[in-house]
């Protein structure tokens, strides 16, 4: 087996070929040393908030949820990759599975809800000179900063695709090369499900696709776990699909810009308590300051820069509970071209990640709105 690991300042990428056990063998190699680190924080993590031994909780969390039926009808060869991950890190397969089920393990704890909440922020732009932007920051808990990664990932019949993750997950955001890219959001007050085809999972599915009509078909057909927004560009415009266990809504339309946090915008379908976890995600906030701010149209400079607010904030540090553990803009050309902050953007330059002629990733310099 083949892989390559190139570094970007801070920030590990790794190229995986082959087959999607392949694939996985070689992340989990050549990221070992991470995994481990990551791993061992939640570990301690999950041992300090739930009161219970780690593996006891992760074989309840497993066994108690049925995600695999979902994942084999739809994304069969991601549990290849999965597999693959665990033996290439020597890591048990169980916890590499559920340590890729992170919006799942959040609805799972109930203390998680009770805690900091989930939030990311995504805008789009369909831009006059008929390129497509997409981007978002990806908040999650600090405990993982340090395990920033991009994949490579070159399937044998599939487009290749960048993807930012945390190393040992198969991925949280990222675009192929036929111009498409992926941003999500967590909407954890719509209605949950233990069935149904995880975020992660959910993702990766979109990126296998090569249009937008597709990706949204796609999205719209599987059942899902989490609710969840995907917002999804291509060459041809922007796709806004919020998804939850008991249904799919997507935007009616489809425009120059696409805004969004932490709250649903197109179903009123909530569970419990949903207030609470806005107020706590700053949710409202922060997408007020994206309608304020963004105005009609911004180039990828401008979209770093709204990314890099410190003012609601948008750009989280990880002093905080949960950090801006790192920030994407994606140009949907042909290939797409990645922008990546390996953290809070306010605080770590964008590098960029451009196709070269062999078809290997190539970090293209910096730049920065801080």
């Amino acid at each position: 087996m083949m892989n390559s690991t190139i570094q970007a300042p801070g920030l590990p990428v790794v190229t995986c070929t082959g087959s999607p056990a392949e694939r996985g063998e070689q992340h989990g190699e050549a990221l070992h040393g991470l995994i481990a680190e990551g791993l061992g924080r939640w570990a301690e993590s999950i041992a300090s908030t739930q009161g219970v031994a780690p593996d006891t909780y992760i074989a309840g969390f497993v066994e108690g949820t049925d995600f695999l039926p979902a994942i084999r009808r739809w994304t069969p060869g991601l549990l290849d990759e999965i597999e693959g991950i665990a033996r290439g890190s020597a890591q048990p397969w169980q916890w590499i599975y559920a340590y890729n089920l992170l919006d799942e393990e959040w609805t799972w704890a109930s203390d998680q809800k009770a805690g900091t909440a989930p939030g990311c922020t995504v805008a789009g732009f369909a831009t006059e000179d008929g390129t497509t932007l997409l981007a978002q920051t990806m908040d999650i808990p600090n405990i993982h900063d340090g395990t920033q990664a991009v994949l490579r990932s070159e399937p044998e019949d599939r487009p290749a695709a960048l993807i930012f993750t945390r190393a040992g997950m198969i991925g949280l955001t990222g675009c192929n090369e036929e111009g498409l890219a992926v941003v999500v959001n967590n909407l954890d007050m719509l209605p949950a499900s233990r069935t149904g085809l995880p975020v992660a999972f959910v993702m990766r599915g979109i990126l296998e696709r090569r249009s937008l009509a597709d990706t949204v078909d796609f999205v719209s057909q599987v059942a899902h776990a989490t609710g969840q927004h995907y917002g999804i560009a291509a060459p041809e415009g922007l796709a806004s699909v919020e998804a939850w266990a008991t249904g799919v809504a997507v935007s009616p339309e489809s425009g120059a810009r696409l805004l969004h946090a932490n709250h649903p915008l197109y179903t009123n379908e909530t569970v419990g308590d949903a207030e609470s976890r806005y107020q706590r995600s700053r949710t409202r906030q922060r997408l007020d300051y994206l309608e304020r701010e963004a105005g009609p149209s911004r180039d990828v400079l401008g979209v770093q820069e709204l990314l890099s607010d410190c003012t609601v904030p948008v750009s989280l540090g990880a002093e905080r509970p949960s950090m801006t553990f790192g920030a994407v803009v994606y140009e949907c050309t042909v290939p797409t071209r990645m922008w990546v902050t390996p953290g809070p953007p306010h605080e770590h330059a964008f590098r960029s990640l451009t196709w070269s002629s062999t078809r290997e990733p190539v970090a293209a310099g910096t730049s920065s709105a801080a």
